[in-house]
């Protein structure tokens, strides 16, 4: 009879158990799984060799807290490093992808590493009008070897400058405006970049 009581108990706890876990949703009820996880500032600038700070906010049902020492950082380029939320240029590139994960919550950041400028663009801090000149083929050297087609190409400013998907350097522009557009280049633990204004009329 005794058996068959702690028995009922037994079960009623666990019944009670589940029906917390569904009232608080299953993210909230797991602590170490949060709801989300938002990384601040969401874009950051460092030089080469010198570092940046990145916090790791992780939001659960009961608040927020911060999460940056204890958070999984990882990089999606080897031209930055990060530990702990602290980022460390090692060579100049630009769209580098910061991730902080917690519980298999992610949140990102956008790193742009300056430094030495070891790629060439040409043609160099031109002019186009964009009635007669909708487009332009661009192209980037390193050492005098065009490595135009390796490069990953970027626009300061998407509304005036816009890069094909396709063809590497091939610009489109699209409203009047100065801009600079940016080739990146990553070969093992190797970054370089090269940079160039850009001005449509």
């Amino acid at each position: 009879m005794l058996n068959a009581k702690r028995l009922v108990s037994v079960t009623a706890l666990l019944a009670a158990a589940l029906l917390l876990a569904v009232a608080s949703g299953c993210k909230g009820f797991f602590v170490n799984q949060p709801n989300s996880v938002s990384v601040s500032p969401t874009t950051l600038t460092v030089t080469q060799g010198g570092t940046g700070a990145l916090t790791a906010t992780a939001t659960y049902n009961s608040g927020t807290k911060d999460v940056t020492s204890s958070a999984g950082w990882t990089s999606s380029s080897p031209c930055a490093t990060v530990s702990a939320g602290v980022v460390k240029g090692i060579g100049a590139a630009s769209g580098v992808t910061i991730t902080a994960n917690v519980g298999g919550i992610t949140g990102t950041a956008t790193v742009t590493v300056t430094g030495s400028q070891g790629l060439v663009i040409a043609p160099a801090n031109n002019t186009f009008t964009l009635s007669t000149t909708p487009s332009a083929q661009f192209t980037a050297t390193q050492n005098g070897a065009d490595v135009t087609n390796s490069a990953t190409w970027s626009s300061g400013n998407s509304s005036i400058v816009t890069f094909s998907s396709a063809t590497p350097g091939l610009a489109t522009f699209s409203t009047a405006g100065t801009t600079t557009v940016t080739a990146s280049l990553v070969s093992g633990s190797t970054c370089a970049s090269g940079t160039t204004n850009v001005t449509v009329q």
